[in-house]
């Protein structure tokens, strides 16, 4: 009993009873049985990998390798002396080639009426050319100033010519670009010329005339020294005016170049100085202007004083700033401006600085100057006037020609170093890489098909999967194999009958044998999770095993809902049975039945007529009396009980019995329904005993193979052991098998067959009487074991040694080892 409780309080979770995971057997094992639907996934994959490939049109690539120099390099005449091979970056003008300018100039320069798509239309039509800016893809080789351009369309000829086209209108937007930029400057500085020429002719004019009527001709000493030092700031103040027009001349000329090149998002001057990273870095630069402008006026020659320590240190500041203020531009500019640009733009807002400080150092000398009397302060600003015009033209020229020259040294930025050239050979579809592709997602698909369809069925295929569900506590006490019915056995389902010899024989008789060491145990139920899954086939031959081992035994068709052990023995239907007994007060001897006239120790009690409420048998005091006196008479009670899914009788069956065994069928029983089966017959604290696993593919079970004599194999077969099929046959069936679809198609057609193949019923004969082998319960219990013509003593102590039945004296006979017993009629 100590057992029967630890059964009845178990909590295993369902799945907790076994190790989590799944294994590489079990894996294989399930890929080998839905093999089907992983080839089903690849074909799937390879036949629209196929398809894909018959519908796509092909595409042709050409490419066209330049050597691209920088605006700045090819736009200075610097550059011309530079001999350095270095390479400059190069990330604006490789956008450039992308550029919606450059793009409409290439398409421009093409006879678009020339090419043609696979339909038959030509380019000129936007739709049919379609947006271009996609098919091209720009690359440069690492540390070089090489850049690759290709051009992919369905034409070969548009495709080469189009990226040759590219590369030419390239160059010439490269080059319109850097010239654009000199131009300005060029422009610029020559209208400075003539104003400043006129503003020096007027100073000149002016001073002459002062000289003659106020005949002043000398300053004093005071007033030479501010005259000297407004002239020395006004002097810097000219230059750095022209340089900042310069650049800022440069400067819109490059982002006007840019903007009608396609980029947006240009910052001006005003925008970067608004920053305010870059606001404190300019007014931190002002202040080191400021102190260096003081130190320089002292330590001009006229001084005397040497202040180089100090100056150096501001210097160093200064260079310092400068450099933060040239990365942070960078930071801003990225997208678009060239190291010439990002230079200009530094040199514009520092030289604002420079002017902003110069003016305020010759505010502090002209305030003085003006302390002075009228006639020498008017002298001495007139002095200073033609003093910083002079100084102005002569600086204006040397600019000038420096620009012209750099205007003259300008030359193409590209250069082709290998021509687009007509494509043979399509790169896209890459039929290989496709096909490649296809075969290795066709193989995930199909594995993961496989893996889903195995997920998605929750039958259980196998023992591992019981005992996770029930717990390793609960042993499969054996297995039956899927057995073949035919039309010419007289029990159909009935092996140990039809072919005791036979695999499935063997398997029903391993049952028994675990049920026979069982001693302390003679009664027992056998229920399932639901409707055919083979319970009264296991029964049946489980029962006449046991008989055939000289066992007293009694079977009990418990399930009154749905009887069928009377039609399993191929026995009419009695009216009188268990119903009558515990209503009626029927006599035991008068309601159980012989079912094969050969066999006297196995008898049947089949249900009578259905009563109103079938729990109400199991829990009548009569029933119960009725278990414990045919507990004395019989070795072993079975009892047939019906699902507890559909009838509740169960747990009452299930108080009254010593175990209770239940049928999974493999394939059918799901996982639910086992776990509330085992769920509540827990909770009801039912004996369970353990398992029978029906309905299994032996294959998928063990590779046992062993033979009687000579040639006689019991092998894999479940019915096809005697088959005189071919080879080629057997061997189609066994692929076949392995297969769900194939194993629930069979299961149908065995209970479709079952119901049908009984075209005769034969007359139950009373276990007891006068023409029975006993005429009472008293006598059988009296009487030893009995057979047709031996009978074996025995002690009332001890469980009777097994008879001599016709299986014995076969097995005895030395002249049948080996051979196949006749079929019995």
């Amino acid at each position: 009993m100590r057992e029967h409780d630890e059964l009845a309080s178990g909590s295993m979770s369902p799945f907790e009873g076994g190790d989590e995971g799944i294994s590489i057997a079990e894996l294989f094992i399930i890929f080998r049985k839905r093999f089907k639907w992983f080839v089903a996934g690849l074909i799937v994959v390879l036949a629209l990998a196929s398809g894909y490939l018959r519908l796509a049109t092909p595409q042709y690539e050409s490419q066209v390798s330049v050597l691209v120099e920088a605006i700045q390099r090819a736009s200075t005449f610097e550059s011309l002396l530079d001999v350095s091979s270095s390479s400059t970056k190069i990330a604006t003008e490789v956008e450039l080639i992308t550029s919606r300018s450059n793009i409409n100039l290439a398409l421009a320069s093409l006879d678009l009426s020339r090419y043609q798509n696979s339909d038959g239309e030509d380019y000129r039509s936007k739709a049919v050319l379609g947006n271009v800016r996609e098919r091209i893809v720009v690359s440069t080789v690492k540390d070089t100033n090489i850049v690759k351009i290709a051009v992919t369309d369905q034409s070969p000829a548009f495709a080469r010519d189009f990226a040759n086209a590219l590369a030419s209108t390239y160059d010439n937007l490269l080059t319109g670009i850097a010239k654009n930029s000199k131009t300005a400057q060029r422009e610029f500085i020559e209208a400075q010329i003539p104003l400043n020429d006129t503003a020096l002719s007027r100073a000149s004019d002016a001073l002459g005339d002062f000289r003659e009527n106020s005949e002043i001709i000398q300053l004093s000493d005071k007033s030479s020294m501010l005259i000297e030092q407004i002239s020395y700031y006004t002097l810097r103040l000219e230059p750095l005016k022209l340089q900042l027009g310069e650049a800022q001349a440069f400067i819109t000329s490059y982002n006007a170049s840019l903007a009608k090149a396609g980029f947006t998002n240009l910052l001006s001057c005003e925008q970067i100085r608004a920053d305010h990273i870059i606001a404190s870095k300019l007014e931190e630069l002002s202040a080191w202007k400021t102190e260096l402008s003081m130190y320089e006026s002292l330590s001009r020659p006229a001084t005397g004083l040497d202040s180089s320590s100090r100056t150096y240190v501001i210097n160093s500041a200064i260079g310092q700033v400068t450099k933060d203020l040239l990365n942070r531009i960078n930071e801003l500019t990225r997208p678009y401006a060239t190291e010439a640009n990002t230079q200009a733009i530094v040199g514009a807002l520092t030289t604002e600085v420079d002017i902003e400080v110069l003016h305020k150092r010759a505010d502090v000398f002209t305030e003085e100057l003006s302390q002075l009397p009228v006639l020498e302060r008017r002298l001495s600003e007139l002095q200073r006037d033609v003093q910083i015009y002079e100084a102005i033209g002569l600086k204006l020229r040397e600019m000038l020609e420096e620009v012209k020259l750099s205007e003259a040294a300008i030359t193409g930025n590209v250069t082709v170093v290998d021509a687009a050239i007509l494509p043979t050979r399509p790169v896209r579809p890459n039929k290989l890489l496709i096909m490649a592709v296809a075969l290795l997602l066709g193989s995930a698909v199909g594995l993961l098909l496989t893996l889903g369809i195995e997920a998605l069925d929750v039958s259980i295929q196998n023992e591992s999967q019981i005992k996770k569900i029930a717990g390793k506590d609960l042993p499969v006490l054996g297995w039956i194999p899927l057995m073949k019915i035919t039309s010419s056995d007289k029990y159909p389902t009935l092996s140990v009958y039809n072919d005791p010899l036979s695999y499935e024989s063997e398997r029903f008789k391993l049952v028994a044998n675990m049920l026979y060491n069982r001693s302390e145990r003679q009664i027992y139920s056998i229920t399932s999770c639901a409707m055919a899954e083979g319970k009264s086939t296991i029964i049946g031959n489980v029962a006449l095993a046991l008989a055939q081992m000289g066992s007293r035994v009694l079977v009990i068709d418990g399930d009154l809902r749905l009887p069928s052990m009377e039609r399993f023995f191929r026995l009419k239907h009695r009216d009188v049975g268990l119903t009558d007994f515990v209503t009626k007060n029927t006599p035991l001897e008068a309601c159980i039945v012989q079912p094969f006239e050969e066999t006297a120790t196995l008898h049947l009690l089949p249900p009578g007529n259905a009563p109103l409420v079938p729990a109400a048998i199991f829990s009548n005091p009569r029933y119960i009396k009725a278990l414990a006196l045919l507990k004395q008479y019989y070795d072993f009670i079975i009892i047939d009980a019906p699902p507890l899914e559909s009838a509740s009788e169960l747990i009452s069956i299930s108080k009254h019995v010593d175990g209770l065994i239940i049928t999974v069928r493999a394939g059918i029983t799901s996982k639910g329904a086992l776990y509330d089966l085992v769920t509540n017959l827990r909770t009801a604290a039912a004996p369970l005993v353990g398992f029978v696993f029906n309905g299994v593919l032996a294959s998928a079970i063990t590779s046992y193979r062993y033979g009687y004599g000579r040639g006689y194999g019991y092998g894999y077969g479940y019915g096809y052991g005697y088959s005189n099929t071919k080879g080629a046959k057997r061997r189609s069936h066994r692929r076949r098998r392995g297969s769900t679809s194939w194993y629930r198609k069979r299961y149908k057609q065995d209970v479709k067959t079952r119901g049908k193949i009984l075209t005769e019923l034969f007359e139950p004969i009373l276990a007891f009487g006068p023409h029975s082998a006993f005429m009472n319960l008293s006598e059988m219990a009296n009487r030893p074991n009995h057979t047709d013509d031996v009978s074996v003593e025995t002690n009332s102590a001890k469980r009777p040694e097994p008879s001599l039945d016709a299986l014995s004296r076969l097995e005895a006979d030395t002249e049948a080892v080996g051979k196949k017993p006749e079929p019995r009629s």
